[in-house]
């Protein structure tokens, strides 16, 4: 398999293939907790981007559209499968750009879903990447408190601010020329205690899927789905038609 998926589960037949795409900064493992909530006959794979866990030693790509290129041509090898794609924060821009390619390629996903972000017609202009460390360090704790200890750390804040930084300058630096509508369904979902994302700019997604996107609220901040992936992902199937077909 490509290193831009790390397969958390991957059986030889399975019903239907989650995709998962991190946040800015974010690693494949950050999703290894929803194995124990999603059901057996649904495959785990998670976007792996470089600079990062086993890839740490590849060069960071600060380009959007290019990690894009590289995921979506990683999914395509993998054997046909439905799939559904789910990004959270820099993730689910990720998710759009990916959809929309493999779309392209004739292989479109069958749902995609969009977590704590708004749509790039809509992301307000920021270059926090440009930035001191202090201030960048700043713009993280406003969004998940709960990782002061780390960023407190010399240490660790020498590995993982380079890494962040060029996920920065990919989302801040994306403004593609033309967006497209997905023909695949497009979902929301967001935190009622996040501010990063507006229900106006969240309402803006409908600009680029073909259905009405349905907008789901949980409890929780930037990073809700870390604290409850039980109901996260109890979504996500009732969204892509899977429980109804299981129970029929």
């Amino acid at each position: 398999m490509s290193p831009w998926l790390r397969a958390l589960r991957e059986s030889e037949q399975p019903r239907a293939r989650l995709v998962c795409l991190p946040h800015a900064g974010g690693s494949a493992s950050f999703f290894r907790p929803w194995l124990a909530h999603l059901p057996g006959d649904i495959d785990l794979l998670a976007v792996q981007y470089p600079g990062r866990e086993e890839r740490f030693n590849e060069a960071h790509i600060p380009c959007l559209a290019s990690l894009a290129e590289h995921i979506s041509q990683a999914l395509l090898a993998l054997p046909a499968r439905p799939l559904w794609l789910f990004g959270h924060s820099m993730g689910a821009a990720l998710a759009y750009a990916v959809g929309i390619q493999l779309e392209a390629a004739g292989m479109g996903a069958a749902h995609v879903f969009v977590s704590a972000h708004a749509p790039p017609h809509r992301q307000p202009p920021s270059d926090l990447h440009r930035q001191d460390d202090t201030t960048l360090i700043a713009d993280i704790l406003r969004q998940d408190a709960q990782a002061a200890d780390l960023w407190a750390d010399p240490q660790l804040r020498a590995l993982f601010l380079p890494v962040l930084r060029s996920d920065y300058q990919a989302i801040e630096t994306w403004r593609p020329a033309h967006l497209l509508p997905l023909a695949a369904p497009l979902d929301v979902l967001l935190a009622h205690g996040d501010a990063e994302v507006s229900l106006e700019q969240a309402r803006a997604w409908a600009d680029l899927s073909r259905h009405i996107p349905d907008i789901r609220w949980f409890d929780g901040d930037h990073f809700y789905l870390k604290h409850q992936p039980r109901p996260v992902i109890h979504h996500l199937l009732q969204r892509s038609a899977y429980l109804q077909e299981d129970s029929q």
